[in-house]
């Protein structure tokens, strides 16, 4: 059994299982064909579970809303990162040679069949705890990391698009230009950290111990006068 650093951190994780069970019925496909995916396969819901628990502990560290909803953040920004490498190959349906050569850029050091596997493993495990950390924030009632993040993950897909072209690429005056708006996405994307990191989470609710009790509870704060 996985051992967890506090009440809280167990806490975390019985919410992120709930999420993740309960996107088996979401009404979106992908994600509920993810969620099916680990939660079917004992070695992968195990190696989930570690995962996810290692992403949480710095959100199980802190007892206030902000330090838990910064720290959610993070997490979330280091779930796009994660995720951008099979969403490219994806997204611009990535075959043959250029395949082939973007993932010796990415995983130098294993065969081409081992590193698609674990691209694939990597992903649908950030996936999953995506959907996790997604309902956590929603708990917690924090709006202002949805419309933060949606804008990073955006940004990132067209940062990571722009590293794959440049890496690939055989045209030096294509490349040159595609550079200098790479390296203003760069800058934009530091400046959106900074704001991830320091803008003040929504002031409706409360911190993850009170509103995870409250979503269990079957209250709202707006009604629960007890905990006034």
């Amino acid at each position: 059994m996985l051992r967890y650093s506090s009440t809280r951190h167990r806490r975390l994780m019985d919410a992120s299982e709930f999420a993740l069970r309960d996107a088996t019925e979401a009404a979106s496909a992908h994600d509920s064909r993810i969620a099916n995916t680990v939660l079917d396969d004992s070695r992968k819901y195990r190696e989930w579970e570690l995962r996810h628990a290692r992403l949480l502990l710095p959100v199980a560290e802190h007892r206030r809303k902000k330090p838990q909803i910064v720290a959610l953040r993070n997490a979330e920004v280091q779930l796009v990162h994660r995720r951008a490498f099979f969403r490219y190959l994806r997204r611009h349906e990535i075959q043959g040679e250029r395949r082939r050569q973007l993932f010796r850029l990415f995983h130098s050091t294993l065969d081409y069949s081992e590193a698609v596997l674990s691209e694939h493993r990597n992903y649908v495990l950030a996936v999953s705890s995506r959907i996790s950390t997604d309902h956590i924030i929603d708990v917690m009632h924090d709006s202002t990391s949805t419309r933060l993040l949606k804008q990073y993950e955006r940004l990132f897909a067209r940062y990571f698009d722009m590293k794959c072209y440049i890496a690939c690429a055989t045209d030096s005056t294509c490349t040159a230009l595609v550079r200098s708006s790479y390296d203003d996405v760069q800058r934009e994307l530091m400046q959106l950290r900074r704001l991830i990191e320091t803008e003040p989470p929504d002031g409706s609710g409360g911190n993850f111990d009170r509103e995870e009790l409250l979503s269990r509870s079957g209250r709202f704060p707006v009604l629960n006068y007890l905990n006034a």
